[in-house]
């Protein structure tokens, strides 16, 4: 299996949940703002301006732009396995590649002046765009979540209130983005604040073709640990393993959460999957077994927050 999160290949109906285009102009960067210094993935990345053509690795991340009130920077997305519903929503967003990872031709053609990438391999270079193709354009890079290749990706919430303090300082905003921290963790704090200490222990997997693949790491993990739920898998050392039904088993996990492409039909078929693959299971039994909707893993950043609190209501609430 490589690395990818798009290790599956799903077709995705994406609902932008929550968030809606920016009406009028982007906020104005901070004075001093530049030049800023950015890394991501071992590279440091200098900016004298803000982003003004952003092409994103998945096209969920506008969410995390429209947070900040910088999504009509956005021009365009990396599409692959996914089909999108609201994108109309930002009229901007007139690019879009056929491919997950973006052809020479159409990095080039797009002229983007920042790639805000979900995972490093976007940019492989083989026989697609590398990040000496997008250098050369010139612009930058900036990969959500840490996701790069050969390093462990950060598996708590922290890693998604550093990226929209990393944005703020891309886009010259870090009061807004501090804004926005403070908000998500807010709500990350009532969230878990849901659970009246239940020594609850999730599994979550993700069923294809047959095979069961635990997902141990990266966001999967973040949501269990901002929702004070024990992963199960958390020593497997990968965000994405396959597993066997009977390690599942073996796990005694009280919760089970099964991802899904989107939309409740799918999320259905999902959870009836793991409902059949995991029949004896505790949390099969006590009817703890919920979907969880992959394309916000995909999206990074602030929908992570949403899958927190839905995972902490599902769990805990009323």
């Amino acid at each position: 299996m490589t690395r990818s999160r798009h290790i599956l290949p799903l077709v995705a109906a994406l609902a932008f949940a929550g968030t809606s285009a920016v009406a009028g102009q982007s906020p104005v960067p901070e004075p001093d703002a530049y030049p800023a210094t950015v890394a991501s993935c071992g590279v440091d990345y200098t900016y004298t301006q803000a982003p003004q053509r952003v092409l994103l690795g998945a096209p969920g991340a506008i969410s995390t732009l429209d947070a900040l009130g910088v999504s009509e920077s956005a021009i365009g997305y990396l599409l692959s396995v996914f089909v999108t519903d609201g994108i109309e929503a930002y009229p901007n967003l007139t690019l879009t590649s056929p491919d997950w990872t973006p052809s020479r031709e159409f990095l080039i053609a797009a002229q983007p002046d920042l790639f805000l990438s979900n995972d490093e391999q976007q940019l492989t270079g083989d026989g697609t765009a590398s990040k000496e193709d997008l250098a050369a354009i010139p612009a930058n890079l900036y990969v959500l979540g840490e996701y790069c290749v050969g390093v462990p990706a950060p598996d708590t919430i922290d890693v998604v209130y550093r990226d929209i303090e990393r944005l703020g300082l891309i886009y010259g905003i870090p009061d807004r983005a501090a804004e926005v921290i403070a908000g998500l963790q807010a709500r990350v704090a009532a969230a878990r604040a849901l659970n009246p200490g239940e020594p609850l222990r999730a599994a979550a997997v993700s069923i294809w073709d047959g095979k069961v693949y635990a997902l141990s790491g990266s966001y999967y993990a973040a949501v269990l640990d901002a929702i004070g739920v024990e992963n199960v898998f958390a020593d497997l050392g990968a965000s994405f393993t396959e597993v066997s039904a009977e390690d599942v088993l073996a796990s005694d996990a009280d919760v089970i959460f099964a991802t899904h492409a989107g939309g409740t039909l799918v999320e259905d078929q999902a959870i009836a999957d793991a409902t059949a693959a995991f029949a004896n299971a505790p949390a099969v039994r006590d009817g703890r077994v919920f979907g969880w909707s992959d394309t916000a893993f995909q999206s990074a950043g602030v929908d992570i927050v949403d899958v927190i609190e839905q995972s902490a209501q599902a769990l805990f609430g009323d």
